[in-house]
């Protein structure tokens, strides 16, 4: 590449990505100590509520130090969602809303922190690793078998020195000052880990994203995944991403390897030497293994739900209808695309289709009256009630007077009809009277409807309410003795 490209690709980096725009964002060491406080395990995602409510907190402590932040929790975490520094997912019914760092915050927060504490980069260790990292390279990419087994004959012949070495009592113990640099660089070389599982659940998304959008295009293209999908492929899990992934997970999680690791840890925090290590360097190894496998396990979820996610929808009609939205949608353009040549049609012709307006009218806000929490207030003191006792009686007159007593009415239907075979509603107040008034003729008029028969004629129905006649005109019904429905609870 020439000066000239380099400059340009500089140019259009500063300009588009995220990461610049954090460095040159006012609120840059409140993102990165928010990701660093409430997001200590890096990619691992929290929900949405419990980071509002620390933040909440958070933004009070702040501003009494002097920091301008205006703004509620809620409008930061969606300023920083939308400049692509946090990234919020749907989560599960358990969780709600989630929100985790992404790739870029979790990167530049790394940055600076090696830049405000430097590592001792030239260290022997370093150099051990790096030796040991390309002779593991150097042998498993040998395909020759001579080779292969000439290089672990000489590892075997180093082993062997080495243990008779030990034998006489001839070894190097580590002191605490090379303990504390392996350990740095050990956790110097697991610090990008986060930020690579957000990389990976970036790319996972992408991915389900661009084969949901295959699905739906021309059928060159969307055959083959279709094919790929009920063949049972899973097309998430192996992509470049998902074998990358499942590969780090499956050694992630050997149970063999895991037990190893407990115990080299333990081992080594255990030793008199390790006892005046840094404590944050004593933590970090602690925890090492167990963060990562908790941030792998939302990775693989995440990648399990997408796939099946994936498969779900093929398999349901929400596919077939998109599909079909999306062939509508294309032969639409196509009739436009043709109308607008022949010149017929223009953005002013009056349309003879009636538009129908759906969703919510829109308002001014000035219209919106905005609740008053002091007017719900009681200004007036609570006066303590004395103890009465409860007189049967009137808690019956109350419990009439709030409901219709069909148990009494039955009995007026019972009596009419032992007297004649069939009695109407008029009858009936005739031989008994309407003690709850209306409410009486209402009462006989639901239980005419449920069991009794329709006279097709209207009838006059009168009653006495507070010592005052009324009369009222109502549809005719009738009761008749013998029915079934006569001995029915209403």
């Amino acid at each position: 590449m020439s000066l000239v490209s380099h400059a340009l690709g500089f140019a259009r980096f500063r300009r588009e990505s995220p990461v610049m725009a954090l460095l040159r964002s006012e609120n840059l060491p409140v993102v990165l100590a928010v990701v660093a406080q409430y997001f200590p395990q890096g990619a691992l995602a929290r929900p949405a509520h419990e980071v509002y409510t620390l933040l909440d907190e958070g933004l009070r402590q702040l501003r009494g130090e002097g920091f301008g932040l205006p703004k509620g929790p809620q409008d930061y975490v969606g300023d920083w969602v939308r400049s692509g520094w946090l990234v919020r997912r749907p989560g599960t019914s358990r969780t709600g809303e989630t929100l985790e760092p992404s790739e870029d915050v979790l990167a530049v927060l790394d940055a600076l922190q090696r830049w405000d504490s430097p590592h001792r980069a030239v260290s022997a260790s370093r150099i051990e690793s790096l030796s040991q990292a390309l002779q593991t390279l150097a042998r498993e990419s040998d395909p020759d078998v001579g080779r292969r087994l000439g290089e672990l004959e000489r590892q075997r012949e180093e082993i062997a020195h080495l243990i008779e070495a030990t034998h006489r009592g001839e070894f190097e113990v580590l002191s605490t000052t090379q303990i504390t640099e392996r350990m740095a660089d050990i956790l110097d070389l697991a610090s990008a880990i986060p930020a690579d599982f957000a990389r990976v659940r970036h790319e996972l998304g992408d991915l389900n994203r661009q084969l949901r959008r295959q699905l739906l295009d021309p059928e060159d293209s969307r055959g083959n995944v279709l094919e790929e999908i009920f063949r049972g492929v899973d097309l998430i899990g192996d992509s470049d991403a998902g074998r990358s992934f499942n590969s780090f997970f499956e050694v992630l999680l050997d149970r063999e390897r895991s037990a190893l690791v407990d115990r080299w840890i333990a081992e080594v925090l255990g030793r008199d030497a390790a006892e005046e290590v840094p404590e944050h360097l004593r933590v970090g190894l602690y925890r090492l293994f167990r963060d990562m496998e908790e941030a792998s396990y939302e990775v693989s979820q995440e990648m399990t739900g997408l796939a099946r996610s994936l498969r779900h929808y093929v398999t349901t009609e929400e596919f077939a209808e998109n599909r079909r939205m999306v062939q509508l949608l294309r032969a639409t353009r196509h009739v436009a695309a043709e109308a607008a040549q022949e010149g017929s049609v223009s953005a002013l012709n009056q349309m003879e289709t009636p538009l129908v307006r759906i969703g919510m009218q829109l308002r001014s806000v000035a219209a919106l009256r905005l609740r008053n929490p002091g007017e719900e207030r009681v200004e007036e003191t609570p006066v303590q009630v004395e103890e009465v006792e409860l007189d049967a009686g009137v808690l019956m007159e109350q419990i009439r007077a709030s409901e219709i007593d069909f148990e009494e009415l039955e009995g007026a239907v019972a009596t009419a009809l032992a007297q004649q075979p069939t009695a109407t509603i008029a009858q009936i107040l005739e031989l008994t009277p309407a003690t709850q008034g209306l409410a009486s003729v209402v009462g006989l008029l639901y239980l005419a409807m449920t069991r009794g028969v329709s006279t097709g004629q209207a009838q006059t129905v009168q009653w006495e309410d507070a010592g005052e006649q009324r009369r009222a005109r109502i549809s005719g019904w009738q009761f008749h003795r013998g029915t079934e429905e006569e001995t029915e609870e209403p």
